[in-house]
């Protein structure tokens, strides 16, 4: 029965650096997360100034 090769297995055998991702994955993964803290953090927000203004907000 023929193997199949393990993914990366095209990479050096010993490089340490072949099962981690890059620096650029990492700032691209950081900045999604960032945006997404933002963007509860606004939801949330703007729900707490609805709630405690009902005057201004005629829903």
């Amino acid at each position: 029965m023929a193997e199949r090769p393990l993914p990366g297995a095209d990479a050096a055998a010993g490089s340490p650096a072949s099962a981690r991702p890059k620096l650029g994955t990492k700032l691209l993964i950081a900045a999604q997360w960032g945006l997404t803290v933002l963007g509860i953090f606004c939801l949330v927000g703007a729900a707490v100034v609805i709630a405690i203004t009902p005057s201004a907000w005629p829903l």
